[in-house]
């Protein structure tokens, strides 16, 4: 029997180099959720040492107090852009899990299906080995002629003299 091949293996190796592109690809978009919140971490940290900044001044001129405000409503329109930007990634990063998910769950049909296709072809391959081998075992025994045995004859029919 010739050795085992599973047909479908250039596939199984497509499904496996694309499970591995989509999780790159969550890893990216991952990464991409990280640095936004980062993004997000700063500009909260900005905001906070800026109001400490001006509050622990003894004197502090208009100007500053209006320079505050405007930074306040930049850091307001900063964190809502960050915080549409972290939702987008967020859902983008879902949306990436389920094709990670579906991928894996293609490879691992096709795994499964290939450990099926081996063990009937283990199955299989073992039941003609079993075969060959009572076979051969067979043909070692000695062959005897077969004695047909000879048809008696029968007791009315037969050349009896006493009856």
């Amino acid at each position: 029997m010739r050795s085992f091949q599973f047909r479908l293996h250039r596939v199984l190796d497509w499904y496996r180099k694309k499970e591995q592109i989509e999780e790159a690809r969550l890893a990216e978009c991952r990464n991409a959720l990280v640095a936004v919140e980062g993004k997000i971490a700063l500009l909260m940290a900005e905001r906070a040492s800026a109001d400490r900044d001006l509050l622990s001044r003894a004197a502090v001129p208009a100007v500053d107090f209006l320079n505050l405000g405007r930074y306040r409503l930049r850091a307001q329109r900063l964190e809502t852009e960050y915080t549409q930007e972290r939702q987008r990634c967020e859902l983008a990063c879902r949306q990436q899990i389920e094709r990670v998910q579906k991928a894996q769950r293609q490879v691992k049909l096709l795994e499964k299906m290939k450990e099926r296709r081996l063990e009937e072809y283990t199955y299989l391959s073992n039941r003609e080995l079993d075969t060959l081998a009572a076979e051969s075992f067979l043909a070692t025994w000695p062959v005897q002629p077969v004695a047909h045995p000879q048809p008696q004859a029968s007791i009315r029919g037969a050349g009896c003299q006493a009856c």
